[in-house]
């Protein structure tokens, strides 16, 4: 076909158009077959082994012992926290159990079977937010844990053949435990901030069931190291479970660092849950307002990766970012209050929405002090599910490159 003339352009649409409907073919006239990458199926996406604040699993499965015939685990495995529960497994739950977790960042295995019972760690940091190839084989009576290809701990003389346990079946947790925390050897936060892919549990054929994960928390988004609050998510430590104020002369001091903020709402509050704002700092229209009760407040805007400092003392409170500060001047009736609250049972750090509030707020804290010393968000009173416990959305410019 010759394309000429005023109608060249459509003509040659035309011919792009018959073009792209037929097949593909190679020079010598063959249909080009497909590529391998194109051909695999998808791997399954990352799951994320938070179920928020407790020791619930995300998943659970059972595998039939007497068809073992692979008697070894592995996943690749991903994580900023630094201490949780990584998969729990059982054939009985009051002396044949085994977990594999981290503490301080390093793995850590707890086992209690009648062979032995031990609690032992080993192993590099995996807390790094990169992902990690970990596996756990039984070979005759040793348990041994690789990471990133090395072995890294053989434990001897610790186990038996699976095929002969006297219980059949067997029980694999992901992201929490089976029985209470206060049976663990060790005592050990469940909850873990993390990412796990490329499972590979034991014998596929030897699987009986295994529950559709629960957590909702998606793996794809690219993340950082801190604390992440969604819209309406909410935490409260007693004051009592955290440093307590200065006594000569009274003082208390709070430190954050936020790393990302939008919206309207609650950053934090000092009350207890039938008055929550004795003392607040919300956060409008990327300015932190500090206020005390219903009486006025004062402003700062914000600058997002500059501690935000929050001073307490007898009569005033300072809030100051970088060279900025402002004081905030508290009435008689309310100083009374608000130190008085140090010694009330029900006195509280609120974090994030109040109860009963509607609030837009999200922010991400690189991290959160109180009188020096961090806060665990693993160690509040309670939490909301919802709340990334180590790890933030990560912000534009941040060059990590990390997906979490």
């Amino acid at each position: 076909m010759e394309c000429r003339g005023p109608l060249a352009i459509a003509c040659w649409l035309l011919l792009l158009l018959l073009l792209l409907l037929l097949p593909p073919h190679s020079h010598q006239g063959q249909a080009l077959r497909q590529s391998p990458s194109t051909q695999r199926i998808q791997d399954p996406p990352a799951m994320h082994l938070s179920n928020g604040p407790g020791q619930e699993p995300v998943s659970i499965m059972t595998f039939n012992l007497t068809k073992i015939t692979k008697t070894s685990s592995s996943f690749e495995f991903r994580t900023w926290d630094p201490e949780g529960v990584i998969f729990y497994g059982d054939t009985n739950p009051k002396d044949d159990w085994f977990v594999l977790g981290l503490r301080d960042g390093r793995p850590e295995i707890q086992l209690h079977n009648h062979w032995a019972q031990l609690t032992v760690g080993a192993g590099p940091r995996l807390d790094d937010g990169r992902w990690h190839q970990v596996e756990v084989k039984i070979l005759g009576d040793s348990v041994l844990l690789r990471v990133d290809g090395e072995e890294v701990l053989r434990l001897r003389q610790v186990s038996g053949p699976l095929v002969r346990n006297t219980q059949p079946i067997m029980r694999i947790a992901l992201g929490g435990l089976l029985f209470p925390v206060s049976s663990l050897r060790l005592p050990l936060v469940p909850a873990l901030d993390a990412c796990l892919r490329q499972d590979n549990w034991l014998d596929q054929q030897a699987q009986t069931s295994v529950s559709a994960p629960t957590s909702l928390r998606s793996c794809a988004i690219e993340s950082q190291p801190g604390i992440f609050f969604p819209p309406g998510t909410h935490a409260e430590f007693s004051l009592q479970d955290i440093p307590q104020p200065h006594e000569e002369p009274w003082a208390f001091s709070l430190e954050l660092e936020i790393q990302l903020a939008a919206g309207s709402g609650h950053l934090l509050a000092l009350g207890t849950p039938e008055n929550p704002s004795w003392l607040s700092l919300s956060l409008q229209n990327q300015k932190v307002v500090l206020s005390s009760g219903s009486g006025p407040g004062l402003d700062l805007s914000l600058v997002l990766g500059l501690p935000l400092q929050l001073k307490l003392a007898v009569s005033s409170v300072v809030l100051s970012q970088g060279p900025k500060k402002e004081i905030l001047a508290l009435p008689p009736v309310g100083l009374g209050s608000l130190l008085n609250l140090w010694v009330h049972p029900q006195g509280r750090l609120f974090l994030g929405a109040l109860p009963g509030e509607t609030s837009s707020a999200s922010f991400c804290l690189d991290s959160l002090w109180a009188q020096e010393q961090r806060l665990d968000m693993d160690r509040a009173l309670s939490r909301s599910q919802d709340i990334w416990t180590h790890s933030c959305p990560q912000s534009s410019g941040n060059g990590t490159g990390t997906t979490h």
